[in-house]
């Protein structure tokens, strides 16, 4: 049976909703793994499958994220790898945010790359965070939302493997 691991880091609970519908959706045995509720980094011999996500803020991934892969990325490459970010942007924007969020190596063997939205809790977001993403989706005429279409294609795609 295949054993996959998602790994993540969420700030405002966005990811973390995210990873939790992709837990629900993949088949076989799937493990949850919040780096900013872990002391040490999981066993990644154990796992077949690796999902990585993080979400997107000044177009940067979060750095216990890029660190992760960082110091993993050895073994990462030996693993099927899916790789997804939240963000509010769409469209070739966020594939760019996707692109420079993972290391090129990830990016070549990933099975599956995407973005799954964002959505925006202000009870979440200091005064500042508040009024940036604000002004930014009134700037780009942002329609920020979730994609759980996206989600449930990933897990799928993630899941017919051998």
């Amino acid at each position: 049976m295949k054993n996959s691991l998602i790994i993540f880091a969420s700030d405002h609970g966005t990811v973390e909703k995210c990873a939790k519908e992709l837990f629900l959706q993949m088949d076989g045995k799937v493990d949850l793994c919040n780096l900013y509720n872990r002391k040490i980094n999981p066993d990644l011999s154990a796992y077949d499958t690796i999902i990585i996500g993080g979400s997107i803020r000044s177009g940067k991934i979060q750095d216990v994220i890029a660190e992760f892969c960082e110091a993993n990325i050895s073994k990462l490459i030996q693993k099927n790898i899916g790789l997804f970010i939240n963000c509010i942007y769409s469209g070739e924007k966020a594939l760019k945010q996707l692109e420079d969020a993972y290391p090129v190596s990830l990016n070549e063997i990933a099975i599956a790359r995407d973005y799954f939205g964002g959505e925006i809790d202000n009870l979440k977001l200091n005064y500042l965070e508040r009024m940036i993403t604000k002004q930014m989706i009134e700037q780009e005429n942002l329609i920020v939302k979730l994609s759980k279409d996206k989600i449930i294609r990933f897990a799928k795609k993630m899941s017919n493997l051998q």
